[in-house]
Parts: C-alpha cells; sequence; structure tokens
C-alpha cells in the first residue's frame, strides 16, 4: 500500500479559541484592503497600526488580540486549543 504523505495543519492562522484568523476583518483589511483597514481602526478609535494583524499566533496582533487572555492561558497550559482543556466545559 503506498503512503500518503499527509501534512499537519498550519496552526499560525487558526486563534487558539478557534476562529480562523484568515476570516477575520481586520486580517483581511491588513493584507488585502488598507481603505477598509483605516475604516475600521477608527471604528475602534484606535490608529491603523495598531489595528494590523497577521494571526493570533503572530508577532503582530491588533490591539484587541493583544489583550486577549485565552492565548496567553493556552500557551501556560502548553496546549494548542482550548479544545484540548481539561478545564474546557
Amino acid at each position: 500500500m503506498p503512503s500518503r504523505n499527509i501534512e499537519k495543519p498550519d496552526k499560525r492562522l487558526a486563534a487558539v479559541c478557534g476562529l480562523f484568523c484568515r476570516s477575520c476583518s481586520l486580517f483581511i483589511a491588513t493584507h488585502e484592503d488598507p481603505e477598509r483597514l483605516k475604516v475600521l481602526a477608527q471604528r475602534r478609535g484606535v490608529t491603523v497600526e495598531e489595528s494590523k494583524c497577521d494571526g493570533c499566533r503572530a508577532e503582530r496582533r491588533n490591539s484587541y488580540c493583544m489583550t486577549c487572555k485565552i492565548y496567553p492561558c493556552a500557551m501556560g497550559k502548553g496546549i494548542d486549543f482550548c479544545g484540548e482543556c481539561e478545564d474546557y466545559p
């Protein structure tokens, strides 16, 4: 039987909480629509730079995600996603 070359999924664009970063308005605006990013930044009352985001696990996250308590919780427990936590309901 031939072996199947199955790659591990790339978790960099999957938020710890399970959201898919590429579907986030701020991620899309950061990478595809600078004018939309300006509007979103203005609505949130932050700068365009503070609104830019490359995903939950990236160094450049938007100001909202930088204050997220879920990411540091999962990292502290050594898990990739909330669903892997024994405390998850």
